[in-house]
């Protein structure tokens, strides 16, 4: 559950930091009001294939 909530902030974050300065929808990417938006489905899928990757070393 805790790692939902990091990819949410790591998205809204990243959002802010390349401009995006829509206070409502930043809040509702942090709150999971837009887990089925495009940004939070990428993220997911992006975090569901990084955790299947061995360790490098």
């Amino acid at each position: 559950m805790d790692q939902i909530k990091e990819i949410r902030r790591a998205v809204a974050k990243a959002l802010e930091t390349r401009g995006l300065d829509n206070r409502e929808f930043l809040r509702q990417i942090r709150s999971g009001e837009q887990d089925d938006g495009p940004y939070m489905t990428g993220a997911l899928a992006c975090a569901a294939l990084l955790s299947k990757q061995p360790t490098p070393g």
